[in-house]
């Protein structure tokens, strides 16, 4: 995750590395569609490889071996499953001298 900050506004930006617009991708997919969806939570190796809409996902070898050690009944376990395996997320802020 990329953050980039400009001292002279109070404002922090989020650019998405292209794994997370992927993964993006990937639930938006499961919760537009059911069958997707279904598919997603039978098999997840196959709903990726067969994509969705004609649109296909690139996933390392790594993210894939995540997605199928999930096993989930509904699209809310699938998802809190994949995000209980995320890298905690470490922000550090320069605060310039003379800041309190």
């Amino acid at each position: 995750m990329r953050y980039a900050m400009d001292f002279g506004t109070p404002t922090v930006t989020y650019r998405k590395t292209q794994t997370e617009a992927e993964v993006s991708r990937l639930f938006c997919a499961a919760v537009v569609s059911k069958r997707f969806r279904d598919q997603l939570l039978q098999d997840p190796a196959s709903a990726i490889a067969q994509g969705y809409n004609g649109e296909s996902f690139a996933f390392s070898a790594e993210m894939m071996e995540r997605f199928c050690s999930i096993q989930a009944e509904t699209l809310s376990d699938f998802a809190a499953q994949f995000l209980a395996h995320e890298m905690p997320l470490r922000v550090e802020i320069p605060i310039p001298v003379g800041v309190h």
